[in-house]
């Protein structure tokens, strides 16, 4: 299983995979607060002869708007660096080769999902703690218990999306059958959240962890109200790799 992780987190490196996902954490990690701190001035020097007013930036909202982006356009990196995972080496026979060894089906993907949580949650938790520290020289300290809280939303959100994406690299034959489900799958998880966000049915709904990052930031929620969203989302990952899992024992390699 060690060998298995490992060459897991070579060939994904060597193949810029991992590289090119943290590069994105730390880019908005870095650009984030920086441009909400000169927002006002870029905005003057491009709006000649117009004047525009915008409020002055907070610290909440300097690291909301890492938060954000990450969840946007860096979920969409993370979907297309994982679904290739295994439908890759199944379409070009790396996994056939490998399972030819003394290696179990669920240590193959046991190895793949721990190599791509593990870069998900040591990613996300430095940048996040970059971008904070990086808020907090430019605009003030933001409220660090609703910051923790806020990074842990996206970190599970993330994790689930990985699994979706892993799931369909698992089940379907190429990365494109894999991915393009999975973008779909995240585009109208969003178009829903928005129309159920006033419901009940919200606090049973994976999305409602990004819901909640701005009220956690403005403390105007707290981790009570994460309870039921973060309970559903972690059930769904176990039964997306108990899927997979399943699935993937009983496929012809």
């Amino acid at each position: 299983m060690t060998v298995l992780f490992l060459k897991e987190l070579r060939s994904n490196w060597r193949s810029f995979r991992y590289p090119a996902f943290l590069l994105i954490l730390l880019f908005f990690a870095i650009l984030d607060p920086l441009m909400l701190k000169y927002m006002n001035e870029i905005i003057s020097y491009f709006a000649t002869g117009m004047e525009i007013i915008m409020p002055d930036p907070t610290p909440e909202a300097a690291f909301l708007s890492y938060l954000s982006d990450v969840s946007q356009i860096g979920i969409m990196v993370l979907i297309f660096m994982a679904m290739g995972m295994v439908a890759r080496e199944k379409e070009n026979g790396v996994t056939g080769w490998l399972l030819s060894k003394p290696i179990g089906r669920w240590q193959y993907l046991a190895a793949k999902l721990l190599a791509l949580y593990s870069v998900i949650i040591i990613g996300l938790i430095a940048c996040s703690a970059l971008a904070y520290l990086y808020t907090m020289s430019l605009l003030g300290q933001a409220a660090l218990n609703g910051s923790i809280l806020a990074t842990i939303c996206l970190l599970v959100f993330t994790i689930y999306i990985a699994t979706i994406t892993f799931t369909f690299s698992t089940l379907l034959k190429t990365p494109l059958l894999a991915g393009g489900p999975t973008l779909l799958l995240f585009f109208l998880s969003g178009i829903i959240n928005m129309l159920i966000t006033n419901s009940d049915a919200a606090n049973f709904y994976p999305n409602t962890l990004l819901s909640l990052m701005k009220p956690l930031l403005e403390s105007t929620a707290t981790a009570a109200d994460l309870t039921w969203p973060m309970a559903v989302t972690t059930i769904l990952i176990l039964l997306m790799i108990l899927l997979a899992g399943y699935r993937f024992s009983k496929m012809e390699i």
